[in-house]
This record gives C-alpha cells, structure tokens and sequence, in this order.
C-alpha cells in the first residue's frame, strides 16, 4: 500500500468526528423514514401538482376551488348492455360496503321534487310555456290514466313540477332508483357517488379497483364506462409505481453492469453505490418532511438520481484506482466545483413557483448533498482493489484525444456551431400544450369523454364568473346572458352550459311564469275536466290551488335533491365579496369562443379559460427559467474566469455547447420547445459543468477521463431512460438529457486538448506517476 492511500485511510481526529456525525445524520434520517412509512404519512400522485400556484381574485379563486372540489369528488359509472337494475344496485353497494362512495343523505333519498311543491306555480318548463291550452288539457288527461299520480291531481294536474323537473334533468330519465338514459338504441344505467376521500388517496384507489374487478367478474358482458378524477389518479399512480420500478431497477443495472465491466470487483461496486444509497436515505425522509407529502412522480424523477449522485464516487475511485501515490487532496477542489455547479442547475428549478417541480429539486438537492458528503467522508477511509481491466480500459480510452495540431476537428465544431446557432435563430419555437401534464391512457379518456357526451356536463376549463350587487340581480343577468348562450347551444357551436338561473328564475321571471300559468289554467282547466268527465267544482279546487303559490329562492333549490348538483355553481356573498354565479361551460368551437369572450366584456362578467391561463403561466415561466440558465452560465463564467483564466472558455464549452447542439436539433426537428426540456437543459448543464472542470482540472490524466466518460455513461442510463416515460414531461426531459449528455461526451476532448494548466495549485511540479 503506499503512503499516500495509508495516509488517505488513517483520517484525522476531525475527519473521524465527521465521519461518525454523518453516521448519526443518517441514522436519524433512517429512523424518520421508518416513522413515516409506519405511520402512513401521505403519498401523492397528482399530476396537477406541477401546475403553478397564480394570484387570483377572491371570487375567481372561490369558484376554481368549488369547481375544482365537485369535479374531483364525483364518481360516475354507466352499466349498459342488458344490465338490470339490480346489477346497477349490486355494483352501488359494492362500491359504498368498499367504503369507495359515501353514503346517500337522506335529502337524496328524497323524490326529486320533494319540497318543492308550493313553488311549482312560479316553474314553467318550455314544453309548457310553448303549448296551447288543448295541449295542456290532454297532457292532464294523460296523467289522469296514469297509475301512481291520482294524488297529484288535484294541486297539479298539468305536471307542472313533473315537466320543470324533465327539463332540468335533461337526457337523464328517472325511472327507479338509477337515472337512466338511451342513446343509439343502447339503454344505460348511472351509478353515481361522492367519494369518501381525496381521488389521490392510494387505499381508496385500490378499493375502487377491487370493486369494479369483481363486478366485472360476477358480469363479465355487461359494458362498464368510466368517468372521474379518480380513475385518471389511479392510471397516473399506476404507472408511476411502474417507471419507478422500471426507470430505477434499469438505470441501476445498467450502471452495476458498466462499473463490474470497469473495475471488475465487488468491493468497489459496493462502494460506489454507498454515496447513492447514503444520497437517497438523506434526501427521502427530509424531501418528505418539509412538504408534507410525497409524490410518486418525485421517487420517478429521483430515480434518475442514480446517474449523477455516483459521479462523486467514480472520480475518487478511478483516481484511485489508476495512480494510488496521488495525494486526494488534488481531487477535492474540482469534486467542489462539480457538485455547486450540478447544485446550481437544481436550484434554479428550486426557484420555479411549480410545487412538484421544487419538490424534485430539493430531492435532488438533497441527494447529491448526501452522496458528496458520503464520498468526502467515508470512501477515503475504504481499501480500493485494484484490477489491469481498469487501466486498460482508461488506456485505450486516452487514445481518444484531438491530435496535436489538428484543425479539421475544430472546423466541424465551429461549422456546426455556426448551424445550431442558425436554426436556432430561425426555427426554435415554444410549445406551451398542457397535454404534457396528461398521464392518463387513451381508452380512460375516451370513455370519460363517452360518458360526458351522454350524460352531458361542463368540462370543467371553461366558465363564466357573474357577479352583481345582490342575488336578483346575480339572476336577471344570469337570464340575460342566456339568451346568447341558448342560440350557441341550438344551432351546435356550444355542446353544453349550465347556470343556477335555469333552476331558479329570477323574481320577474317566476311572477311572469305564475300569471301565464292561472291563464292556463282558465283556458284549459274547463276543457279538462269537461273532456275527462269530472264533476265542474273540481276545477274550482285546482284554480284555488295555486293562490298557495310561493317563489323558488336558491338556497331552497340548493337544499333540494336535485339542486344537489348545483352547489357549486354558486357562490354566496361574504363579507368580501358580493353575490355570484358560475356558468358551466362545454366544448365550443372557435365562432363559440368568440361570442362568449365578448359577453365577457361587460361588467361584472368575467371569462375563465384555466389551460389558456395555465398556457400563459407555462410560457412565462419558460422564459423565465431561459433567464436564469442564462444568468446562471454568465455567474459560472465569471467563477471559471476567476480560477481558470484564459482557460474558462474550455470548462464551458462541453455543458454550452451541448445545450447549443441540443437546441438546434430541437429546431432541425421543429421539436416545440417545453418547460420541461428547459429543465433537462439546466440537468445536461449541470453535469455537462462537472465534465468541463475535470476535463480542465485533471487535463492530462486518463482518470479523469475515466471517470467522466462512466460519469456521462451513468447519467444518460439514469436521465436517458426517462425518454421512455409514459409521463410526457418526464419523456422530454430524457429525450433532452439523452441528446445532451451525448453531446457533452463527445465536446470533452475538445476541452482537454488544453493540456495541465500550470497555474492551478499543485501543478506545477512534474509528479512521477501523472495519471
């Protein structure tokens, strides 16, 4: 053993106390794991997560979140085919024993119109208000053969309430205890429920599951569509635990099946994975305290952690492996440099106003922390083997070196830099499409689609926020914007909108409604009651029926079974805030679009398209991490210019010029550019820094060579593999690292063809065994 490895493993007095302090750390870390583990802390696997938190209004931000809360919460299933009810109720019951939906409140119970009854004379429905007086007659004679609706008679006999509550049901028929519906001779049944926890809860999810699973066993042919947050959730949760076991179990073969091919040794395998294995145990528990929560997408992305927490490791052991004489001191200063330059690419993602994105960069962060301090640590103090496959290898790669004087080389980099630059400058463009957040598979959205065109509903992206000084007045403009909004609806330029007005009328409306009414009545009760046979004072009964009359108020709807649905379209005043409503809007086209947006255009009138918002957000947010990057290479520059000299130029040029190379490739394949392949920049930028220093630091050493050319290896196995992520974001942040790590390889020569710079520390004596 020589005397700089015996010096290496006999750690001073301060060295030790640091040793066993880190051991400490990582005990308690290991012990704060457990707790969390056993104590079921919170896992999360929304998507949306990543979605920026943005200022808004207090009424803009109370109406997102009651959307939000009855979009998320609700469950819907269609049984179709020859089901019966009795399936419907089995599949129900399956799913609330399973404690998957909640219970039904008594209110719901209730036959839709219960509570309602003294207000149906203020309620006319259309098919009502449209028909002529013999129309009524015969629609009361209809009911007066129709089994179950004697009692009705004589407060009601035109169905009044009957024919408010159709048209406000819409396709919907209610037949039983399940509202059902046909559409191209097939016949449907709904299930639906509240959930009776967060859709991104794993439990409730695999409850979920397990009931439709036996379901579809005890009824293999009877068709099942889905529609709900939480089967979205699910898939999401789904395959994250899949890229997690794959992404990581295939970066770290690959990467152990690199390092036996290097340095053929199970020891020094072992402890190469020590700093990664210390890097995570550091980084999950703290990453799992200061948020709270942790989400799955976080262990996919910390999965590729592998590739760069073992970088650290692989420059100390190839260096020691190759020269053991050299002193690690003279290794220090560039694991240093490399470690702030890859901490500075995470923590400008740390300063995006993303949450999952700055969960990633305090894992990341944190990992890396905890493996360099492993490495400066504990891997001194560990015994090295030694094997002739290693220094083969660093020989035969030394033979890749630019050779002395060779200009062609630097006449294809400049050409090439010359067309990167070109087609940047012309052809790069941004892509803000939210599709990169949507995780979920094709066949789920096309039945959440099914279910949403049969059913109908709003999709939930766009609305309409009306505000006024008072609840009357919240109605009459709810009434007068329906006007346009029927047009767009009948002639097909809108699939659906829906707004509390429709339930509720407003004041003059419902004084208007009960004058026509007692018209009707005296124009059509005599006609009834003379062609049904009935004795004349039972149309003076039903006339007097009516002057009982009393207005439908919101909160009466609200608090109705039917109303149920409609809680969330509005939005009562506080002390902030006056009164208003939300109107619930569908798919439209572009003529649709244009119409709404000027509706907007009045006062107290505000249009809500949440994907343009959030569009607007992801490009803002684009350019502003480009700023960064930018700033953060200028800070760099002027670090290297400091230690580096004349020289700097040579660190920058693998981690620059791959990002120049990468963005033109970009722009040759007019590849849109999206936030997420800017933080695989910042990533190639990081490690490419890394290469940059060691390739300027150790110039004329075939360890470092080595060690970089493994470094750049195990990062495009851990970030490459994330290009084959079902998760689109991750996907293009692979593809970018896949492109750039390439890149940052093959310009390493280019930076080493400098040679040893005499003026860094320790150089400038010749030593006997250069490495």
């Amino acid at each position: 053993m020589s005397k700089s490895t015996q010096s290496d493993l006999q750690a001073s007095p301060a060295e030790r106390a640091g040793a066993w302090l880190w051991a400490s750390i990582l005990l308690a870390c290991a012990l704060l794991l457990g707790i969390q583990i056993t104590t079921g802390s919170a896992w999360d696997t929304r998507i949306t997560s990543l979605l920026p938190d943005s200022p808004q209004t207090i009424l803009v931000e109370q109406a997102e979140g009651q959307l939000t809360s009855a979009f998320e919460n609700r469950l819907i299933i269609l049984v179709g085919g020859d089901a019966s009810a009795d399936q419907a109720s089995q599949l129900l019951q399956q799913l609330r024993t399973n404690r998957v939906l909640q219970p039904a409140p008594a209110e719901q119970l209730a036959p839709p119109n219960a509570g309602l009854s003294a207000q149906r004379y203020h309620l006319l429905a259309k098919s009502l208000a449209d028909a002529d007086a013999q129309t009524w007659a015969d629609r009361a004679i209809s009911r007066l053969y129709t089994p179950g609706l004697e009692s009705e008679l004589r407060n009601d006999p035109f169905g009044l309430l009957d024919a408010w509550i159709n048209q406000q049901l819409g396709p919907l028929q209610l037949t039983g205890e399940f509202p059902a519906f046909r559409q191209n001779g097939k016949s449907w049944l709904m299930v639906f429920g509240l959930l009776t926890g967060s859709p991104y809860d794993l439990q409730l999810q695999q409850r979920l599951g397990a009931s439709l699973e036996a379901f579809q066993t005890s009824y293999p042919d009877t068709p099942l569509l889905r529609a709900g947050l939480v089967f979205h959730a699910a898939a999401g949760a789904s395959q994250a635990r899949q890229e997690i076991s794959s992404i990581g179990l295939g970066s770290l073969l690959g990467i152990l099946a690199l390092l036996w091919l290097v340095f053929r040794h199970v020891r020094t395998l072992l402890s190469l994975l020590v700093p990664l294995a210390c890097g995570l145990l550091f980084a999950l528990p703290l990453t799992w305290l200061i948020f709270g929560t942790l989400n799955l997408l976080t262990l996919a992305f910390g999965a590729s952690l592998i590739g760069v927490a073992i970088d650290y490791a692989l420059h100390l052991q190839c260096a020691r492996s190759l020269n053991p004489e050299r002193p690690l001191s003279r290794l220090w200063p560039a694991l240093a440099l490399g470690l702030l330059s890859s901490l500075a690419a995470y923590l400008v993602q740390l300063a995006t106003p993303l949450p999952g994105l700055r969960q990633m960069a305090t894992f990341a962060l944190l990992g890396l922390l905890g493996s360099w301090i492993t490495v400066r640590l504990w891997l001194p103090r560990l015994s090295v083997q030694h094997h002739p496959a290693t220094l083969r290898l660093a020989n035969n790669l030394a033979l890749l070196q630019l050779p002395a004087g060779a200009r062609y080389p630097w006449e294809i980099l400049a050409a090439l830099a010359f067309l990167s630059a070109a087609l940047i400058l012309t052809g790069l463009k941004g892509s803000n499409d939210l599709r990169q957040l949507n995780t979920s598979p094709v066949e789920l959205i096309n039945e959440q689609q099914k279910v949403q065109a049969m059913v109908g509903g709003p999709s939930g992206r766009r609305y309409l926020l009306v505000s006024a000084p008072d609840q009357t007045a919240v109605l009459e403009k709810l009434e007068q914007l329906d006007t346009v909004l029927a047009d767009l609806a009948a002639n097909g330029t809108l699939d659906y909108y829906r707004h509390i007005a429709q339930a509720v009328p407003s004041a003059t409306t419902q004084q208007d409604n009960l004058q026509l009414i007692k018209q009707r009545y005296v124009s059509a009760l005599p006609l009834f009651v003379s062609q049904a046979g009935l004795a004349p004072a039972m149309a003076e009964q039903m006339m007097q029926a009516n002057e009982q009359a009393h207005p439908l108020t919101i909160e009466q709807w609200l608090a109705s079974p039917l109303g149920q649905r409609d809680q969330a379209l509005w939005i009562a005043s506080t002390a902030e805030t006056t009164p208003a409503a939300i109107i619930a809007l569908g798919d439209m086209d572009s003529a649709a679009l244009g119409q709404i947006q000027q509706l907007a255009q009045q006062d107290g009138v505000v249009f809500q398209d949440t994907l343009e918002r959030l569009s607007q957000q992801f490009s803002h947010l684009r350019n502003t991490i480009a700023l960064w990057l930018a700033a953060a290479v200028l800070g760099l520059t002027l670090v290297f210019a400091w230690r580096y000299r004349t020289a700097a130029w040579r660190v920058l040029l693998p981690p620059v010029g791959a990002v120049l190379l990468t963005l033109g490739i970009f722009a040759a394949g007019s590849t849109g550019l999206t936030l997420f392949h800017l933080l695989g920049l910042l990533l190639v930028l990081g490690i490419g820094l890394d290469a940059g220093i060691f390739s300027v630091e150790h110039a004329d050493s075939r360890a470092a060579w080595l060690a970089v050319t493994l470094s750049c290896s195990s990062s495009l196995l851990a970030f490459g593999l994330l290009a084959l992520s079902s998760t689109p974001a991750l996907a293009q942040m692979g593809t970018t690292c896949l492109i750039g790590l390439t890149c940052t390889w093959l310009l390493v020569p280019f930076a080493r063809a400098g040679g040893t710079l005499a003026h860094l520390p320790d150089r400038s004596s010749a030593h006997s065994s250069t490495l």
